[in-house]
C-alpha cells in the first residue's frame, strides 16, 4: 500500500515582516532571470523529476488551464510536477471559493520554493491557509484518490520516463479523474520525433517505444490541442478525456 500523503504545514499568509510579505508577491524576492536559473539548475540536477528546461510561459499556463477556466461549477484540481509554480499561479488566479487544488511536487527544493514563494501569494495564500489548496510532497503514484478530480494538469517529463513509469502515472491519473474529467499536459513541439532520431542504441529504442505509447493516447483520447509559440521551446498543450 502507498504511504499516505500529508499536506505540508500551511504558511500564515500574514506572517513575517512587511518586506518579506512584499517579496512573496514576486518570485521570492528574485529576478526573473534568477527564477529561470533556479529552475534550470534543478533540471540539470534531476532531469527525470524536473519536467522542463525552463518555467512554463504565461501563454502555456493559460493554454493548460483552458478547460478549467471554462468550468461551470466548483472543481477539484490536481497539478502534477508544479516546478517553480507558473501554472500554479495561473490556476490560483482562476480558483473560486469552492474550488480545491492539490499541488504535487516530488523535487524537494522546488516544493520548498512553492511553499515559501508561490502558495503565499495573493490568490493562493487564503486557500492554502484554510486547506482548500494543499502541497503534496510525493510522487503522483502515491496519490490515493479515486474519481476525485475534475482536472489534472501535468508538467511531468514523460519523454524522460521509462515506459513502465509512464503507464503507472497514466493509470493513477485515470483512476483519480472523475468520469468526463480532463487531463492536460504539455510537450515540446517535435521533441519526441527529434530525440528518437538523434539518440543511439537502446536509448533510441526506448524513445521510440515511449513515443508510440504517447501517440496512441493522443490518437485515442485527445479532444483539444493548442500550439504555444510564446514558450521556450514552443510547446503543445494537449487535453485528454479517457471515457
Amino acid at each position: 500500500m502507498p504511504r499516505p500523503i500529508t499536506p505540508a504545514r500551511p504558511v500564515n499568509p500574514r506572517g513575517g515582516t512587511s518586506t518579506q510579505r512584499q517579496r512573496r508577491g514576486t518570485l521570492g524576492g528574485k529576478s526573473e532571470s534568477s527564477h529561470r536559473w533556479r529552475f534550470f539548475t534543478e533540471y540539470l540536477a534531476e532531469p527525470t523529476t524536473v519536467g522542463a528546461i525552463s518555467p512554463s510561459s504565461p501563454g502555456l499556463a493559460r493554454a493548460l488551464c483552458t478547460h478549467f477556466s471554462r468550468r461551470t461549477g466548483p472543481a477539484n484540481v490536481l497539478e502534477v510536477g508544479a516546478g517553480t509554480g507558473p501554472v500554479t499561479r495561473h490556476i490560483g488566479s482562476l480558483l473560486g471559493p469552492e474550488d480545491r487544488l492539490d499541488v504535487c511536487e516530488i523535487q524537494a527544493k522546488l516544493a520548498d520554493f512553492l511553499e515559501s514563494s508561490v502558495l503565499t501569494t495573493e490568490h493562493l495564500a487564503p486557500a492554502f491557509a484554510d486547506g482548500r489548496v494543499r502541497l503534496l510532497r510525493a510522487p503522483v503514484q502515491e496519490i490515493d484518490r479515486e474519481n476525485h478530480y475534475d482536472f489534472v494538469i501535468a508538467g511531468l517529463p514523460f519523454t524522460a520516463f521509462a515506459l513502465r513509469d509512464i503507464k503507472d502515472v497514466f493509470k493513477v491519473i485515470r483512476r483519480c479523474l472523475k468520469p468526463g474529467g480532463v487531463m492536460s499536459y504539455f510537450e515540446y513541439v517535435a521533441l519526441r520525433r527529434i530525440s528518437s532520431q538523434v539518440v543511439l542504441g537502446s536509448k533510441r529504442r526506448r524513445k521510440r517505444i515511449v513515443s508510440a505509447y504517447m501517440s496512441r493516447h493522443i490518437k485515442n483520447h485527445q479532444f483539444d490541442r493548442q500550439t504555444v509559440f510564446q514558450n521556450v521551446p514552443p510547446a503543445y498543450a494537449r487535453h485528454l478525456r479517457f471515457d
